[in-house]
């Protein structure tokens, strides 16, 4: 199935960002070129890809994964972490969205929804992606900036699973914004709190446990093709 469309269009849209809008991990993409520029081990990398795994299965200690990847950035200033975000947005991550991605949320902004990504992903990695889209904004996990530097997590718990639900909650409480008017588009099982919350769900190349509930509750599912040129670059590697 495509992308979807309303009848009547939903207030807002929380938008999931990893395996929802592309078919890889944001973090991990991000780790690759801060390795090829020599400003992490390689040992991180590794790590972050182990932890994708785990969130491809709902499995992820997405705190550990936050805690361990801010100490190994801690001493890159925050304005150079912009440089190379921008810089992996166009060479990595606008590649590899989904086909037709650009287009539908265009067609929300069209008609009124606001259009907001909800990511376990630093802040940092997700801003260039949600300018290009034209998000009214971007939800993530809060971080503490000192110095022009990263140095620890923020208040509230971190934006993974339920507390991707928590921070929609609070989002939508501070813009007067009713949740059962909204959207969501997830593709994780970890997804599930914020997806049930929601008065209309989108599930996006689910695994079997999210296939079967988005099912049983009806809600959209679809399968969107990954761009060519992105195949080809994941089969040169």
């Amino acid at each position: 199935m495509s992308w979807p469309t309303f009848d009547r269009p939903p207030v807002a849209a929380f938008v999931d960002v990893d395996g929802t809008l592309l078919a890889q991990t944001t973090t991990l993409l991000f780790a690759r070129i801060l390795r090829r520029r020599g400003l992490i081990k390689r040992s991180f990398v590794l790590r972050a890809l182990f932890h994708g795994l785990q969130h491809r299965f709902g499995r992820l200690d997405y705190g550990m994964l936050i805690a361990f990847g801010l100490k190994s950035i801690a001493r890159i200033p925050v304005v150079e972490l912009e440089r190379i975000a921008y810089d992996n947005f166009v060479e990595f991550v606008r590649p590899r969205l989904y086909e037709g991605v650009v287009e539908h949320l265009n067609a929300l902004r069209r008609s009124g929804t606001a259009v907001v990504l909800v990511s376990s992903s630093p802040g940092i990695v997700i801003e260039p992606l949600s300018l290009y889209l034209g998000c009214t904004d971007t939800i993530t996990t809060p971080v503490i900036i000192e110095r022009g530097r990263l140095v620890g997590i923020g208040s509230g718990p971190p934006c993974y699973g339920e507390g991707k639900l928590y921070w929609a909650e609070r989002w939508a409480e501070d813009h007067g914004i009713s949740l059962d008017d909204s959207v969501a588009y997830a593709d994780n099982w970890s997804d599930r709190a914020l997806l049930q919350r929601v008065g209309t769900a989108v599930v996006v190349h689910p695994h079997r446990k999210l296939q079967q509930l988005a099912k049983a509750r009806g809600w959209y599912i679809v399968s969107p093709r990954r761009p060519r040129s992105s195949v080809r670059g994941e089969l040169d590697r």
